[in-house]
């Protein structure tokens, strides 16, 4: 649902300065990491880990260099995830007149959540074995889920050749995920139920990372200029009601009437500019160049959106729930 200004009158400025500031936001990502990727710079960690396993010979070998090339291609897809999101939250913050309910917090939850699953995949500051460990545990993951999909078709409802042939290939690729792994010397630890991977574990190098990121983790960690963020967004997300009713623009005992709610506007759109300034900055270190000068554009687009935001909660426009709706 969507929410059109009056003939003549527009939407608050905080909607559309997010409009413009997201927008460009996402095209200067984009910009920056075509540029970054497809000119490595020597002694970089990119080519520091492909340097590691395309001259060694052997199964082994052979398997990490296979893990290398999937996780940066994981990396390359979380990415396009969250520029697709971010252009979507620009249109939807005002890109034909009209602006949204609710949609522009799961838009940027998305965008974050990339961010962070994308950082942790290439982080310079872990080594190349490290890194084919990050990218075969979310390799591994997607696989399973894939699996679990599949096995929740309701059989009834589904021809049972088509559904079982499903499930075969969704099998199929979780065998070879987990196959690799081990050929590349990872070992797969099992919960002690033995139901699950726990962990994967290397012994020399002495590393082990979770099969299961915790990404509420990540996100205080990695995103500390948006703090709390991801439970609020999480909560128009799963259609909470206490994140839903933040818009609500009618008093109690009136015909409904809803409105944007502007503080979860501009917490959406600051969000999911840090977002892009951290998959920016890890896409820079990874690749080896300078950010400074991208890192500074995005900072002043936050400002941009900040500013609007004091100006409304100088004005007492930025709603703060204070009622007890169930009292």
């Amino acid at each position: 649902m969507t929410v059109r200004p009056e003939p003549g009158q527009r939407l608050p400025e905080l909607v559309w300065v997010a409009h413009q500031v997201v927008t460009e936001e996402a095209e200067a990502l984009r910009s920056a990491l075509e540029a970054f990727s497809n000119f490595p710079q020597p002694g970089c960690p990119f080519e520091l880990d492909r340097s590691a396993w395309s001259d060694a010979a052997g199964p082994q070998a052979e398997a990490r260099g296979r893990l290398f090339g999937l996780a940066v291609h994981q990396a390359v897809l979380i990415y396009i995830n969250a520029y697709d999101h971010m252009l979507t939250l620009g249109r939807a913050l005002g890109g034909d007149g009209a602006t949204t309910l609710f949609a522009h917090a799961s838009l940027s939850r998305v965008v974050c959540e990339a961010a962070v699953r994308f950082a942790w995949i290439l982080d310079s500051g872990v080594g190349c074995e490290e890194r084919i460990m990050r990218g075969a545990a979310a390799l591994l993951a997607s696989a399973d889920e894939r699996l679990q999909g599949a096995k929740g078709v309701p059989a009834p409802q589904f021809n049972p050749d088509l559904r079982q042939a499903l499930i075969n290939n969704c099998t199929g690729e979780r065998d070879s995920a987990r196959a690799l792994i081990e050929r590349a010397g990872i070992r797969l630890a099992w919960s002690k139920d033995g139901k699950k991977v726990a962990r994967l574990e290397l012994d020399s190098p002495e590393v082990a990372v979770p099969a299961k990121l915790d990404v509420t983790q990540l996100m205080t960690s990695l995103l500390p200029d948006s703090p709390g963020w991801y439970v609020p967004a999480s909560s128009v997300t799963h259609s909470r009601y206490w994140g839903l009713r933040d818009a609500i623009g009618s008093a109690p005992g009136e015909l409904l009437a809803l409105t944007p709610p502007l503080a979860e506007v501009g917490a959406a759109a600051e969000s999911a500019i840090s977002a892009c300034g951290l998959i920016l900055a890890r896409c820079a270190d990874y690749y080896g160049h300078d950010a400074q000068a991208h890192l500074q554009q995005t900072k002043t687009r936050r400002e941009a959106i900040d500013l609007r935001m004091r100006r409304l909660a100088a004005q007492s426009q930025l709603r703060v729930p204070t009622e007890n709706p169930l009292v």
